[in-house]
């Protein structure tokens, strides 16, 4: 990572040490925002949850005293003389139970915090007595609406809200049983009036609170001001999740998030349910993060702006230079920067434009000597080349001629002139593979003439006819081939030699069963052919790598292995270069 690091511009460093020192403050504003949030929360759980806590025990202090009361009702002395006043034989009698049961009847309703209404039932005489007086012994309605527990009921006669009703019944209440087997029931109702006045005064006290009562199957209790069609559609959210007595989850409303928290009222058996909005209570630590994230972009834009000053002031010659080395590094020595910017670079790219031309008038100058150098060299290899079989067909036909041997005269004489004829166009230093193969094929003839014992084998595709070369470039180590591989052989000579084209080069192969050589003496004579600037005692193998090097550069080169024929194998190779443009 270091070392990719170190490989970028300087003006991505920059950039890149800018992101570094920005994103730990990223990073904490995150964790300061999730912290904040996370108090927030709780704060707001902790204080909606004192609030549901302390309403919750209100109402069950108030509904659990009315309870309490209808319950001692059945209790009281009254209340069994009224069970047997038909004992009594005087009208005053009767008419004295009754006044003393209404009295504390009104005295205990009076007493409540909340209006109500309180009934006494007697199913055997069909009788009631309630503290409102309108009430009549209505045998239909007990027997559809006769609960122990508390239940809301629609508006009616008795009152123009809703409302909740219980019975106290004595004996014991049983499900399906008729009225007539009761000798008490105790009515106690009260309206919603209350509770709704109650959650009026609690959201009063706590502005984000909007509380309301919930029971799975009810209508919600609401206060005054609230917002009954998102009650409605709050409580579809949260009506399956509310298990437990008390609770809390977060729900989203019209791309809202809402914080709900809920109690279970155990007298009323309803929920009791508050909900937080929490994009507002969260609003103060969302503007303060708008402004931390609104101040960084800020520096950001600054740092930008910094950044593309020293970009343009910096990065940008700099790159120039770096560019224009490289080119004058592959060779492109014409290359010129164009920079205008009056500052410090200006007169460094003055200078480097200076100093390329200067480069360029000196490399044409070498490389024209080199040229001509080159062409020296090359004409004088070739010159060496020459006389070194000359004097040998000389001689054979010197003998064939003594020995009256006309046919092996005129076969040695067209093919060495057809040899020499080739060989000495100094003129000229480069020729096709195709002219190279038909000269190393006249100069294979001589020696056949020669040495009758010695056969050779061209491999030689028409594709690579126009294939060009430097001129007698194979024919050394052909010769070399025949003069220290089967010269000396008592068997049938044989030499093989292959042109081909192999993985983006050109390959000539010259092989032979001849005695070979050990892998150390092949590792010496290719460490001295390759190395060496001087040509003692190695003239023909010399000459070739020479001219391979100079005329296909550092790719070229010789290479020698074992024979599969028993002798040695050498290679010669050079990289194929395409024609360039222009050129046919």
């Amino acid at each position: 990572m270091l070392v990719r690091f170190n490989t970028l511009s300087t003006f991505v460093k920059i950039n890149l040490i800018l992101l570094m020192l920005l994103l730990p403050l990223f990073a904490l504003n995150y964790y300061s925002n999730e912290t904040s949030n996370q108090v927030v929360r709780n704060e707001i759980l902790r204080s909606s949850e004192t609030y549901l806590s302390l309403l919750t025990n209100q109402i069950d202090t108030t509904v659990n005293q009315m309870s309490t009361f209808a319950l001692g009702m059945g209790r009281d002395s009254a209340v069994r003389s009224y069970l047997n006043y038909e004992d009594f034989q005087q009208p005053y009698d009767k008419l004295v139970v009754v006044s003393n049961i209404l009295e504390k009847l009104n005295l205990n309703s009076s007493s409540m915090p909340w209006r109500n209404q309180i009934t006494v039932y007697k199913p055997l005489t069909k009788e009631a007595l309630s503290t409102s007086g309108n009430v009549t012994y209505d045998a239909s309605f007990l027997r559809e609406h006769l609960s122990t527990e508390w239940q809301l009921l629609p508006e009616d006669s008795r009152y123009t809200h809703p409302y909740f009703i219980r019975h106290l019944v004595e004996p014991s209440y049983i499900p399906q049983r008729a009225l007539s087997s009761y000798q008490l029931i105790t009515e106690i109702t009260f309206p919603i009036y209350d509770l709704v006045k109650m959650l009026d005064l609690f959201k009063h006290k706590g502005n984000v609170h909007d509380p309301f009562l919930f029971k799975p199957g009810d209508k919600p209790i609401t206060n005054a001001t609230s917002n009954r069609d998102f009650i409605h559609e709050l409580v579809e959210k949260v009506a399956d999740k509310m298990q437990q007595t008390s609770g809390n989850e977060t729900v989203v409303i019209q791309d809202k998030k809402y914080i709900v928290i809920y109690q279970l009222s155990s007298a009323l058996n309803w929920y009791l349910i508050d909900y937080v909005p929490l994009d507002e209570a969260l609003a103060p630590i969302k503007r303060s993060s708008q402004i931390f994230v609104g101040s960084v972009m800020t520096l950001v834009i600054l740092g930008l702006t910094v950044s593309y000053f020293i970009y343009r002031n910096v990065q940008i010659p700099i790159l120039k230079l770096v560019t224009s080395a490289r080119a004058i590094a592959r060779g492109d020595f014409s290359t010129h920067i164009s920079y205008d910017t009056k500052n410090e670079f200006y007169y460094l790219i003055q200078q480097f434009n200076t100093m390329a031309i200067k480069i360029k008038e000196l490399i044409e100058t070498t490389y024209e000597s080199r040229i001509r150098l080159q062409e020296a060299t090359l004409k004088q290899l070739q010159s060496q080349i020459d006389p070194h079989f000359l004097y040998n067909s000389l001689n054979f036909i010197k003998y064939s001629a003594k020995q009256h041997n006309e046919e092996a005269v005129i076969s040695m004489t067209l093919h060495l002139g057809a040899y020499y004829r080739s060989a000495t166009r100094l003129g000229k230093a480069m020729t096709t593979l195709g002219e190279e193969m038909n000269l190393v094929k006249s100069y294979l003839e001589i020696h056949k003439l020669r040495m009758h014992q010695m056969n050779y084998e061209l491999v030689f595709p028409e594709v690579l006819n126009n294939v060009e070369l430097p001129r007698l470039l194979l024919q050394p180590v052909v010769e070399n081939a025949i003069i220290h591989g089967i010269s000396n052989l008592s068997q049938d000579g044989f030499v093989r030699i292959i042109a081909e084209r192999q993985d983006g080069f050109i390959r000539l192969v010259v092989e032979d069963n001849g005695a070979g050589l050990g892998q150390e003496e092949q590792e010496q004579l290719l460490s001295r052919i390759m190395q060496t600037r001087d040509d003692h005692n190695m003239c023909g193998l010399w000459n070739v790598a020479q001219r391979l090097l100079l005329q296909f550069g550092e790719e070229a080169g010789i290479f020698m292995e074992p024979s599969s024929y028993g002798g040695l194998k050498i290679i010669l190779y050079w990289p194929i270069r395409e024609p360039e443009e222009g050129t046919s």
